[in-house]
């Protein structure tokens, strides 16, 4: 047992029962790794040269930089800072490596159980490349009888007998009690719980955090598919710890742990890079929050992404719990079923925490109370990908001057991303928050064809006038004198006529001819319908399909209540601000909640995000 007296690094040392579940790891991870019917993406340790595994060994930990010291920076420096550090410019460096070099490679083979020969060895080497997490391993400075080292996840995985070892920073120590140890005492040892926690200060101070998701996955998992995964992996913690999450859904308010997915120089100094490679990296919390991206968590967008076991596709469930665990203080463990095991690994049961997390997520929070609530985790039906056709899906390219153009309706779905339509014609645009408030939108896909995507609508649906997500997450699509509601793309609301139905069903009246546009105000979140010089309310819960409230109430003029606005209006939106953009041809409103008219100064010409403007 070790027992440190450090008030700001705490470690703790249990012998337990070993823990085993069932778990594939990548081929080449471990010699003792089982060999899978499948390939998986990887990269490749043949061609792994010297200054690329010294480059890896200084990413995670094993070659110091002393002046980075838990700054909450998951790697102390930018990764390519290496090359002035270790060029290797010749043959003779190549066969002579710097002592530094084969030292680190030691600490590595130590850390992870590999033969101890300080030589860049196959099995070494397929480690080295193996898919992880790219927060280092050892990542608070210590010195081991005035010999600068670095490795604190290798002073809990190996119990070095009668040191004494000084902490920087402050005035503590802790000392090892010398042991003799049997074989079979080593072996025990070997089997301990090994979770790291950092300095004591690099927790967060308050039990209830806020998260949200900024930018997801932009192939092969859904937007909705992901946000279910992140309030499961919150979940997991929470039943286990003394902390509760809420999603922070206000785009305008900052969170405490901010998810992004990106890939390569994705904003902040730590560049992914690419498929194969560093899976996912997250911020440790710092004190009153002095670093902009603590408690941040950032997944690589070049991988392709799943919400469960998946033969080539990483599952995000697994690698999202362990960057979660950074984002609430925990380091990595070397506990190879530990969720916080830097090696990524695939288990085909349920994702569970290992008791080793548990210990150290408790260790530093306390565990949960008994009977907390746990958010119910979503099961909002999705919007699902184009479904296979037998006519070939056309062309992504530039259809329009996304700058300059004019649009027929602009659709918010699921409060994840927008659906812009223009003829026969529909693009889809995501949007995400910086560390400011200002939000950023993205082109996601498109043009396609209206029919190509919405296939529970009739063939001869090529275009619509309007349409709106209600509160219960259905669908109005509204073309000239009739409507449809559905639950997705793909399906029709349960009862609803596929044929659609006439206006006058929503109590409507039947002199229309169409509906000019529909938009939630942000004032009372009601729907409101304009037509012609007219507009009116809508009650979504009143009839099977929901109806306007009729007279003497409504209808009412549009000029005298939304002073301002172009009549007829061209199309209607409502900003993740709560503020309602009205068009007409390629120009756009903004309109004023407070002082009920448009804003002075407009219109403005519409090259707007919204329609996937990127200038």
């Amino acid at each position: 047992m070790l027992r440190s007296v450090r008030k700001q690094f705490r470690i703790c040392l249990c012998i337990s029962h070993l823990y085993i579940s069932t778990i594939w790891i990548f081929t080449n991870v471990l010699p003792s790794a089982i060999n899978l019917p499948y390939s998986v993406p990887q990269k490749s340790s043949k061609s792994l040269q010297m200054n690329e595994a010294a480059s890896l060994l200084y990413r995670y930990g094993y070659m110091d930089d002393h002046n980075n010291v838990n700054n909450g920076n998951p790697i102390a420096m930018d990764q390519n800072s290496y090359e002035s550090k270790f060029p290797y410019p010749d043959k003779a460096s190549l066969t002579n490596p710097p002592k530094e070099f084969k030292t680190a490679l030691k600490k590595f083979q130590i850390q992870y159980n590999l033969p101890i020969t300080g030589e860049l060895d196959e099995t070494t080497k397929n480690l080295l490349i193996s898919p992880r997490c790219g927060n280092p391993d050892n990542q608070v400075n210590f010195q081991q009888n005035n010999l600068r080292q670095s490795s604190s996840a290798s002073l809990l995985s190996r119990l070095q007998s009668g040191n004494t070892f000084y902490f920087k920073h402050n005035n503590h120590s802790l000392t090892v009690q010398n042991y003799t140890y049997s074989d079979n005492k080593r072996r025990l040892l070997n089997r301990q719980k090994r979770y790291l926690i950092g300095d004591e200060k690099m927790k967060w101070t308050k039990k209830q955090l806020t998260w949200q998701i900024q930018s997801y996955p932009s192939h092969s998992l859904s937007r909705v598919r992901a946000h279910a995964v992140f309030q499961h992996t919150f979940n997991l913690w929470s039943r286990v710890v003394n902390l509760d999450f809420i999603e922070e859904k206000d785009y305008y308010k900052p969170a405490d742990i901010v998810i992004r997915f990106g890939a390569g120089k994705h904003g902040d100094s730590i560049p992914f890079d690419g498929a194969g490679g560093v899976l996912a990296h997250a911020y440790y919390p710092t004190p009153d929050n002095v670093y902009s991206f603590s408690g941040d968590a950032h997944f690589d967008d070049d991988e392709i992404w799943n919400d469960g076991p998946h033969k080539t596709h990483r599952n995000l469930i697994s690698v999202a719990a362990h960057e979660l665990g950074h984002s609430l203080g925990l380091g990595h463990s070397s506990v190879p079923t530990a969720i916080m095991y830097p090696y990524y690994t695939r288990t085909w049961e349920k994702v569970r925490l290992d008791p080793d997390d548990i210990a150290g997520i408790q260790q530093i929070y306390g565990a949960a109370k008994p009977g907390k609530f746990i958010p119910p985790e979503p099961s909002l039906p999705d919007i699902p990908p184009p479904p296979p056709v037998t006519t070939e899906a056309p062309k992504r390219e530039n259809v329009f001057d996304f700058c300059n153009i004019s649009v027929d309706a602009i659709i918010k779905i699921r409060n994840l991303e927008l659906y812009v339509f223009k003829g026969e014609w529909q693009w889809r645009v995501t949007w995400s928050k910086t560390v400011t408030t200002w939000i950023t939108y993205q082109f996601r896909d498109g043009p396609a064809k209206i029919t190509y995507y919405w296939p529970a609508l009739p063939k001869y649906v090529d275009y619509i006038n309007a349409g709106i997500e209600r509160h219960d997450a259905a669908i109005y699509i509204f073309r000239d004198r009739k409507f449809w509601l559905l639950l997705d793309n793909m399906r029709m609301k349960p009862g609803f006529p596929s044929d659609g139905l006439p206006l006058t069903d929503l109590g409507l009246p039947s002199y229309l001819k169409r509906v000019d546009s529909v938009f939630l105000w942000g004032e009372n979140q009601a729907i409101y319908i304009f037509a012609g010089e007219y507009y009116w309310r809508l009650n979504e819960n009143s009839g099977p399909f929901g109806k306007v409230i009729s007279s003497p109430d409504y209808p009412r003029l549009i000029a005298d209540t939304w002073q301002g606005v172009p009549i007829p209006t061209q199309a209607a939106f409502t900003a993740l601000n709560d503020e309602t953009l009205f068009f007409e041809g390629t120009n756009y409103y903004v309109f004023d909640n407070i002082a009920m008219r448009t804003r002075p100064g407009y219109p403005k010409q519409a090259s707007l995000g919204i329609l996937g403007c990127m200038k």
